[in-house]
């Protein structure tokens, strides 16, 4: 087979730029009028919350970069302002079509008999509804600081909380000297982001927190004379980022707990505000947080904060969100029988949220009381709120079970709850093992030693009964010697990190994962220069690690068939000549955040499938503890293939990854040609595997 040469630079998008243009695909979905009116909310909130995260992360992170000292390569700092620059410019022009779908979606939801009003809108029946919840709950919840009091510290006051800037008028034919400002912190976490108001004549309607506000204004401030009230929303975005101290006398939990705290005192990144906040008021703002030349100032629309779209209440009405679709039982796992039995019997597979998470549960409970199980073994890198997971390993403790738990302290957002889930499974007599602090244990991992062998669980997500019910993932539980003793190695592995094991099945990040990769792909290419059939089909969140990029595209230009399905950043570009011509990349958004990987590569017929935690970025791959495990039984693997298959299928949710310039596949269909949806047909598929075996 000819390859095909390359011409020109090796066509590559930055990490942070594709990650805009996969957000973008979240916003075009609140877009699509064929998506029940309340998803399309939900998708507007999905988007605000990912752009906070991202800005309190990368765009901090890119900041740092740029105000380095010299010792940074001049090449590094330069490329760090072009990405910057790219970054700014599309989230203005993204914010514009934020706001433009919102205000079209507020006038579908009157449609729909629902309102949201503000506070120059209510009856006087209204009114009085306001105020009587004004007095009954939020009272007490409001209390305004005047940023002219000589003992107001901003650094104290402000957090990344939505906050009004009330502009109070002694004397209006005075505007100089007539006014003060007062900060008043919206209380969204006690009192929820949306007050119902009671129906009338078959209407339903919703203020914002932020208008019930403005209304109780002179209540707020009674007490002072004041002749008018003007308030305007905004928020801080602040630095995520915190370094862990170099203090030996600190054990990881004080230096973890002090980063926590400092992240509070972060430095300010990006302000969104209500655009008819007069000049003065965003200068003052902006010098209370320190903000300079390259920090982001949003001016948008009346409301902001807008993650809370994502709690949009549907006031009883039906039709406005996706049909239910409850988790499904699986069929092999009876109640009336042992499932640690059954693992030894055979491999099986859980592909959440298709399959309840509460078979894993199950999994847990019996190895806490079995008789047979003499120890427990688990990596935790998020924890549900309430979690059944951590009360069953607690109740496998008191029964006498020798349970390790791993966790990782540094996931990030999640580190204050993980130190005390940590120092609560200490209580029981867990023996609780900390993320080493310059290397994340991100692997999802149970090993569970019986009387007559072991069964491991080895798994796509984090172990919580919150995500695996939002989140496609995988998780394989076998007794296959060979997988469970490499896993015993992993967790010898974190508790003893200077030792150096061997492994035989797993491909383990940090030291045994990116050469057994390049050693699959290049098989493939052989294959294909002999002529024979080659193939890498991959089911990943993102592909951004350069080395990883390059091998993709010479096993294109090899004749690999190479096809990916891709959630979030993509750093490839399809199309390109003589680097991607036939590379093939479909991205899902959906009801379901996409989180499953799946590795696929042909073997000239003996095709080798492993799942796992690990995306392709260079993070994951040599600064991590990651864990993919090979699938040896034929009938997984061939669920395994239903799967990608699906979603590289997609036409009615999947978009074309070509850079910015992205794609609806449902664009190409023919007038006569019905959209597949990869969740539904999933879903479909596991409901009828299950009918068919209780008819069987």
């Amino acid at each position: 087979m000819q390859q095909r040469q390359h011409r020109g630079p090796m066509p590559y998008i930055e990490r942070d730029t594709s990650w805009m243009y996969f957000n973008k695909r979240i916003l075009l979905e609140a877009m699509r009028p064929d998506l029940p009116l309340l998803e399309r909310f939900n998708y507007l909130g999905i988007y605000s919350n990912n752009l906070d995260e991202f800005f309190r992360v990368r765009v901090a992170s890119l900041r740092r970069l740029i105000d380095s000292a010299e010792e940074l390569p001049t090449t590094e700092r330069k490329k760090a302002k072009e990405t910057l620059r790219t970054i700014l410019r599309l989230n203005r022009e993204y914010s514009q079509l934020f706001d433009e779908t919102f205000a079209q979606l507020v006038r579908e939801l009157k449609d729909a008999h629902i309102h949201i009003i503000n506070e120059h809108e209510l009856t006087s029946n209204q009114e009085e509804e306001v105020l009587s919840f004004f007095m009954d709950k939020i009272n007490g919840f409001t209390n305004p600081i005047f940023i002219n009091s000589p003992t107001f510290n901003p650094e104290q006051h402000l957090k990344e909380s939505l906050y009004l800037a009330v502009v109070l008028w002694h004397d209006q034919e005075e505007p100089e000297t007539g006014h003060e400002v007062a900060l008043l912190e919206v209380p969204v976490r006690e009192l929820g982001r949306f007050f119902r108001l009671r129906d009338e004549g078959g209407e339903s309607y919703l203020m914002f927190l932020d208008d019930v506000i403005r209304y109780c204004l002179p209540y707020i401030f009674i007490g002072r004379e004041y002749v008018q009230y003007e308030a305007y929303t905004f928020k801080f975005t602040k630095d995520a980022e915190f370094e862990i101290e170099q203090d030996l006398r600190s054990s990881v939990i004080e230096k973890v707990s002090r980063g926590v705290k400092r992240r509070k005192r972060g430095e300010t990144v990006r302000v969104v505000y209500d655009q008819a906040l007069s000049p003065e008021i965003l200068r003052k703002l902006s010098a209370m947080a320190e903000l300079n030349f390259r920090d982001t100032r949003i001016g948008g629309g009346r409301y902001h904060n807008m993650r809370d779209l994502m709690d949009l209440p549907d006031c009883g009405r039906k039709g406005l969100r996706f049909p239910k679709q409850p988790p499904l039982q699986m069929n092999e796992f009876h109640y009336t029988q042992s499932m640690i039995h059954q693992i030894m019997h055979q491999d099986r597979c859980l592909h959440f949220p298709y399959y309840s998470f509460d078979h894993f549960l199950r999994l847990l409970q019996e190895a806490a009381i079995s008789e047979e199980v003499t120890e427990i073994r688990i990596s935790l890198y998020r924890v549900a709120q309430n979690s059944k997971v951590v009360k069953a390993l607690t109740t496998a403790a008191q029964n006498g079970k020798r349970v390790t738990a791993v966790v990782e302290l540094l996931a990030r957002f999640d580190e204050q709850s993980n130190i005390n889930w940590g120092k609560k499974m200490q209580d029981f007599g867990i023996n609780v093992v900390l993320g080493h602090e310059k290397l994340k244990v991100h692997s999802k991992l149970v090993y569970i030693r019986t009387k007559h062998g072991g069964i491991a669980c080895i798994g796509s997500g984090n172990l919580h009964e919150g995500t695996a019910r939002l989140y496609t993932d995988l998780m394989l539980m076998t007794a296959h010697k060979g997988i469970v003793h490499d896993v015993m190695q992993v967790f010898d592995f974190i508790e003893r990190p200077f030792i150096a094991p061997h492994f035989h099945h797993l491909l383990v990040a940090p030291n045994d994962m990116r050469q057994p990769l390049y050693n699959l792909i290049n098989k493939e290419i052989r294959l294909a220069r002999a002529g024979q059939e080659a193939y890498i089909r991959l089911k990943l969140n993102h592909i951004v690690d350069e080395k990883m990029v390059a091998k993709l595209y010479e096993a294109v230009t090899a004749g690999v068939r190479v096809e990916l399905c891709l959630r979030g950043n993509c750093s490839l570009l399809p199309g390109v000549p003589g680097y991607s011509e036939g590379l093939f990349i479909n991205a899902i958004i959906s009801r379901y955040l996409e989180h499953s990987r799946i590795y696929v590569f042909g073997g000239g017929g003996e095709p080798k499938y492993y799942i796992g935690s690990t995306d392709w970025m260079t993070r994951n791959l040599d600064r991590r503890i990651e864990v993919m495990t090979p699938v040896y039984d034929p009938a997984i693997q061939r669920e395994l293939d239903f799967i990608i298959s699906a979603g590289l299928r997609d036409t009615e949710q999947g978009y074309y990854v070509q850079g910015e310039a992205v794609r609806p596949r449902r664009d190409d269909l023919g007038p006569d040609e019905a959209p597949f949806n990869s969740q539904q047909a999933l879903y479909k598929y596991y409901e009828a595997k299950k009918n068919k075996e209780n008819n069987g």
